[in-house]
């Protein structure tokens, strides 16, 4: 049986290159570009959660949620902003779990947008 239809989608492509006017190597650029940015997000998260610094929290899921927003990544772009809010209220013990699917959703659309560099957009 196919569970794809079952799974929360890692990116909805359609609508990420809607946001570029179809514009595929655009998105590559984009693409590429998070990769090699946003795993400094996830860590500058994660050690501010391990300092129990909020506003440090706050700012780096800001800054990942911002970046993922283009990309279409809702369960990534959820994640993160769930992550922003319980920074913001300094809810720490909350946030440890939210920071793993965090990390959990960025390495789904890490392997996604891998998979869309090398095998190209499918037609």
């Amino acid at each position: 049986m196919d569970n794809t239809m079952d799974r929360p989608m890692v990116l909805n492509l359609p609508e990420a290159l809607n946001r570029v006017d179809g514009d595929q190597d655009l998105f590559l650029t984009l693409a590429q570009m998070f990769l090699d940015e946003s795993p400094k997000e996830a860590v500058a998260a994660r050690a501010a959660l391990d300092r129990r610094d909020g506003p440090g929290v706050r700012a780096a899921a800001h800054k990942l949620k911002g970046s993922v927003m283009e990309l279409c990544a809702p369960r990534l772009f959820e994640s993160a902003k769930q992550l922003e809010e319980l920074g913001r209220e300094g809810k720490f013990d909350e946030a440890l779990p939210v920071c793993a699917d965090v990390e959990t959703h960025l390495a789904e659309v890490h392997a996604a947008l891998r998979e869309l560099i090398v095998g190209g957009i499918p037609a």
